[in-house]
């Protein structure tokens, strides 16, 4: 008997290195320090995990947000922990309640200290509140072996001998200052970038994006910007939330991305896409051959120029294969005779395409159907009506619950769609209660 409960002690105390870094890497950190007290050769195994993330685990004050003495131990508990760890840091996370601009002078160290662990992902998503940005410290440009990193409320000013991140793989940036020179200084410098999210940044008026690696991008600025793709042949994901000045804008990025399988657009912002229905082409000049997947967000049939904007799309798209449509629920600010107009030209506009000769290469291949906000109004009605008759091969037409409307008005909504002639044998419509 006692044998046995030696030979259990030894397969816990005997584990490999590694093994113990993977056990307590997915600890929280806190939890990770209290392993000490398991066996001797676990007293100090956590002191060498790679990765530190210090997060939400940590307690918190009333509301959810640490008073300034919680913090003030957060932050010696941190410094603690970093005195103690002993072998490289790959991964550095530092997110949790309360971390903003003021405590600058203790990110710096921090920065400073994990400049010379051989740091590969590093996170510091601050807090906004205090009205300020946390300027990154310089030495943060010297972790060359740098492959992901997320910076929230932070200001990117990279110094003049700054030589690039070769080795970065992922860039995230939300709400963060970027220099007028982003664009040539620091992604010309990182020349494996694959993953760049830019949100609610502010900084350089025009951005030429240079990223011969990048599959997955994410932008969204509020104010009237220039954006263009100079040298990005294997994207495949976009997505966008961004005031275009001019169709012209939208239709010379999309002709610069002949790799796009995924296309995300923001409909919602006030002067998006078209200035006048006249600029709207009926069709892009190259084909997006590459598309499967379209989502449009906060999309508004009343006005004209989405309406036919978002037709274009759908006509250069001849092998989309998932399409899904995100209503906008604001009240309308056309007048009533305007909006029925807008209405009536929508299904005309797709009627009118059909019967011209376009109904050979688009919805041939559509698969998935998604009205999301259904507000079960007639041109809903119209938009549904016309896939199932022209999509050959689709399976399914998603509908959400139709929140706003009467049990009686839910119910008449789906019995008018049920007699509409589907075109697939396949297609189903389906539709989730509340």
């Amino acid at each position: 008997m006692a044998r046995v409960r030696e030979t259990r002690a030894d397969r816990i105390t005997n584990l490999p290195v590694d093994v113990l870094n993977r056990v307590l890497v997915l600890l929280p950190i806190k939890d990770a320090a209290k392993t000490s007290i398991l066996s001797t050769k676990w007293r100090h195994q956590w002191r060498s995990i790679p990765e530190l993330v210090f997060d939400g685990s940590f307690p918190v004050g009333p509301g959810g947000s640490p008073s300034t003495s919680m913090m003030n131990k957060t932050m010696f508990n941190i410094f603690k922990a970093l005195l103690l760890h002993d072998g490289p840091i790959k991964k550095f996370v530092i997110a949790f309640p309360g971390l903003r601009s003021c405590y600058g002078n203790a990110i710096d160290e921090i920065v400073l200290y994990l400049s010379q662990r051989h740091l590969e992902e590093f996170a510091l998503p601050c807090a906004a509140g205090d009205g300020q940005k946390y300027k990154l410290h310089s030495s943060l440009f010297t972790c060359l072996q740098l492959n992901m990193l997320r910076l929230r409320h932070c200001e990117l000013g990279q110094p003049s001998w700054f030589v690039g991140f070769g080795k970065l793989m992922s860039l995230v940036l939300m709400s963060v200052t970027l220099p007028s020179d982003f664009c040539e200084n620091f992604l010309l410098k990182c020349p494996m970038l694959k993953r760049l999210r830019v949100t609610d940044c502010d900084g350089p008026s025009n951005l030429e994006i240079v990223a011969p690696r990048l599959v997955w991008f994410r932008f969204s600025y509020r104010d009237p910007q220039k954006i263009c793709f100079k040298c990005t042949p294997l994207l495949v994901s976009l997505r966008l939330c961004w005031n275009f000045e001019k169709t012209a804008d939208m239709v010379a990025l999309l002709a610069s991305l002949p790799a796009l399988k995924e296309f995300n657009v923001d409909f919602g912002l006030p002067q998006n896409i078209a200035v006048g229905v006249s600029d709207v082409p009926s069709r892009l000049p190259a084909p997006l051959h590459r598309l499967k997947r379209l989502h449009t967000w906060d999309l508004d049939f009343r006005s004209l120029e989405t309406a036919r904007f978002f037709v274009c799309l759908i006509i250069s798209s001849p092998n989309l294969r998932e399409l899904t449509i995100k209503l906008r629920r604001s009240k309308p600010s056309q007048p009533a005779a305007n909006r029925d107009a807008t209405t009536t030209s929508i299904g005309s506009l797709l009627e009118a395409e059909y019967r011209h000769g376009s109904g050979d290469c688009f919805l041939q291949k559509l698969r998935v159907f998604r009205i999301e906000k259904c507000l079960g109004t007639q041109v809903e009605l119209d938009l549904v009506k016309f896939v199932l008759a022209t999509a050959p091969v689709l399976e399914r037409i998603h509908i959400p619950p139709l929140r706003k409307l009467s049990s009686g008005k839910i119910v008449e909504f789906m019995k008018e769609i049920m007699k509409y002639k589907r075109l697939s044998k396949e297609a189903m419509v389906i539709y989730k209660s509340k």
